[in-house]
């Protein structure tokens, strides 16, 4: 039985769609504790088994594998063409079964979960998740190393967290690990986590030498559970994370949890003025949270901090000095409606 599916990829041509798809497939199939080596000899195991291999092997045109499963043998088939300024992908799939079996198995297998991740509202989950709320793959890991847009952001919690070698900071979030990176010039310790592999897998790049001397450590964990002991810190930062949690004044109670007394908490987020807008453009816009400043103050209060407050950073000199064009300073960091931080005290 042979069964195709089509799906469009815009504003990515062929070869680059095919390096990037194969990126992708690999860490997926890695999340099933599954190993595949790309190539025209790649084969793809799971605890050191074969499942299958590679038949073909075109870059930027088209991949077909062989897929083992007990006595049965499935050819899998993605074909890459240019459509428009995009690519169309091509999955053909040849499973020699009956009818009645092979209809049910692919309608419940392959076309449903197809179908139902195909959605707008499933989709623009999953894209979110990819840009932003658990980054991951080539472009994020692209974004997130060199962040451009989040720099005059970093300038501005610096500026508030007035780190000295003394300090032993924690960042909730750390994406790439730039600000880590920065932070650490101040001569302080510090550690961190993010829930993303790949940008746990960056932030350690980022800061081999920081890692290697011992004054730095990153984990992948979630901001609810923060795996650090009680006090230990002397402050602490997240940037850009909190409105992605759906339970902010759990995750706020664990950094409140590990900070000594007197330490403080530096949180820096964005305000609604910018919500829709190409800083933050759909689908990421609508499954954000969004806050007003005394709601953040609230949220900090319950969370156990003597005291908080929300400052609204003027932030034009910070992206001059990050190096970002002249309209982009004058449209999305000239004035204070657009951002807030958060300053809380243990």
């Amino acid at each position: 039985m042979a069964t195709s599916i089509s799906v469009d990829v815009p504003e990515l041509e062929p070869s680059k769609c095919f390096d990037t798809f194969i990126d992708q497939l690999s860490k997926d199939l890695e999340k099933s504790k599954m190993k595949f080596d790309a190539g025209s000899t790649g084969r793809m195991t799971q605890d050191g088994a074969e499942l299958g291999r590679v038949l073909s092997w075109q870059p930027g045109k088209e991949i077909a594998l062989e897929w083992r499963n007990d006595d049965v043998t499935s050819k899998i088939i993605f074909a890459f063409e240019q459509q428009g300024d995009g690519t169309r992908i091509n999955l053909s799939w040849e499973r020699p079964m009956d009818s009645d079996s092979s209809l049910g198995w692919f309608a419940e297998q392959v076309a449903s979960p197809f179908l139902s991740s195909a959605t707008a509202k499933n989709f623009g989950d999953w894209l979110t998740d990819r840009k932003a709320r658990k980054p991951w793959g080539p472009e994020a890991r692209k974004t997130y190393g060199d962040p451009m847009y989040h720099k005059p952001n970093f300038y501005a919690i610096l500026n508030a967290l007035a780190l000295t070698k003394d300090d032993y900071l924690l960042e909730v979030g750390c994406g790439g690990g730039v600000l880590l990176n920065w932070a650490l010039k101040s001569g302080c310790r510090a550690a961190a986590v993010d829930h993303s592999q790949d940008m746990v897998a960056l932030a350690k790049e980022t800061n081999a030498d920081a890692l290697n001397a011992g004054r730095l450590e990153i984990k992948e964990a979630d901001a609810h559970s923060l795996p650090f002991s009680d006090s230990i810190f002397t402050c602490a930062v997240s940037t850009g994370v909190f409105g992605f949690i759906s339970n902010p004044v759990g995750a706020m109670r664990e950094v409140h949890r590990t900070l000594k007394d007197g330490g403080r908490f530096v949180m820096f987020t964005a305000t609604k003025a910018l919500k829709g807008t190409l800083a933050a453009p759909e689908p990421m816009a609508t499954r954000l949270f969004w806050y007003e400043d005394e709601e953040l103050v609230e949220l900090a209060v319950k969370a156990g901090f003597k005291s908080a407050r929300v400052e609204n950073p003027e932030l034009s000199d910070y992206a001059r000095q990050a190096g970002l064009p002249e309209d982009v300073v004058k449209e999305y960091f000239t004035g204070s409606k657009n951002n807030q931080l958060l300053i809380a005290l243990k």
